[in-house]
């Protein structure tokens, strides 16, 4: 035993690295390595925002692919998957959906986040004959298509301020052009601002922007924002230096996982997929580790991270329990030799 301690201290701090990297390597040679990011749902804006994180972070040592998430309750459910490590982006008031969907809180909150991935706001798109939200108290109202973020934080937000309509789950573009030919009376719409489909829509068209704001009670993951003229300039006046500002509600993305436990593969994995955000994802819009999410937990090692610096899989394995046993030393000491040997 004082030999096999002896031979440990002789390695020092190169065999302490090599740990890392042998523990990091054992995780990345089989299927417990493949990093899957589902989209919220399979709308074509939220699948090319996985594909542009995909495509930033990628990395020779990891199996990362990006995948069409059907909806944010298959996309949830999905995360607890033992086979690979999943993560999916998700719009904060998943949590409150979920819960709303029937399903237990424990389940819910066994989701964490590993970091925000940008903001959306809430568009309340109405006919200039509707001057409140209560005059849609009845009324037909498109809510996106079912599973879609869109639909989770309408179903949440028209239930917390206790609004009745009849809901339609039109596609974005059907949506808009039955408010715009007076069918139906306002359509909803999650989307960074400003939204694409709403840059052609103008004053002539005798529809506006509804104001709307947080609900009162328990959290939702939301918080307050504004809709500036300059986001809509032939919608709002703007680009005559007029307009007024909305109130709406931003609403932000989350990468979510499961909370796995430390002794898992599928916890390893998760914290090298937050290295790779860190490392590579800077230019990612609204991409930020640090900042808290309204309702969400965040991922243990991310935590230990932004509490004592290093790396993510660093803090992970500092986690990691019980420690390595006199054979598993000796087995990574001959590792190491190996190793080195070679470098």
């Amino acid at each position: 035993m004082r030999m096999l301690s002896r031979r440990m201290m002789l390695a020092g701090p190169a065999l302490a690295g090599f740990s890392r990297k042998a523990v990091a390597q054992y995780r990345q040679t089989g299927t417990e390595m493949d990093i899957v990011l589902l989209s919220a749902d399979s709308q074509a804006a939220a699948v090319q925002v996985v594909n542009d994180v995909v495509a930033r972070i990628t990395a020779p040592d990891v199996r990362l692919r990006a995948e069409a998430g059907p909806g944010i309750l298959d996309s949830a459910s999905r995360l607890a998957n033992q086979q690979a490590v999943v993560t999916a982006m998700l719009p904060s008031v998943s949590l409150a959906y979920m819960m709303q969907s029937g399903l237990p809180e424990h389940v819910v909150y066994a989701n964490c986040s590993i970091g925000r991935m940008g903001v959306s706001e809430l568009h309340v798109l109405a006919s200039r004959r509707v001057s409140d939200l209560r005059d849609l108290a009845g009324q037909k109202v498109a809510v996106g298509p079912k599973g879609s973020s869109t639909q989770a934080i309408a179903a949440v937000w028209l239930e917390r301020v206790s609004l009745r309509v009849e809901p339609l789950y039109l596609e974005l573009e059907q949506a808009l052009t039955a408010v715009l030919r007076g069918q139906i009376l306002a359509m909803m719409l999650l989307a960074p601002k400003p939204a694409r489909l709403f840059l052609d829509v103008n004053l002539s068209d005798n529809v506006h922007f509804l104001p709307i704001g947080v609900p009162s009670g328990r959290p939702i993951g939301v918080f307050p924002t504004q809709i500036l003229p300059s986001d809509y300039p032939l919608l709002s006046g703007g680009e005559a230096g007029g307009g007024r500002l909305v109130a709406t509600l931003g609403v932000p993305l989350v990468l979510a996982c499961y909370n796995w436990l430390p002794a898992t593969p599928m916890f390893m994995g998760l914290a090298r997929l937050s290295d790779l955000l860190i490392q590579r994802g800077s230019g990612l819009r609204g991409f930020d580790m640090a900042t808290d999410v309204p309702g969400w937990y965040r991922f243990p090692p991310v935590t230990a991270w932004l509490a004592r610096g290093g790396t993510v899989l660093d803090a992970a394995l500092a986690q990691r329990q019980p420690p390595l046993s006199a054979a598993e030393k000796e087995r990574l000491f001959q590792q190491f030799l190996d190793w080195r040997r070679h470098h």
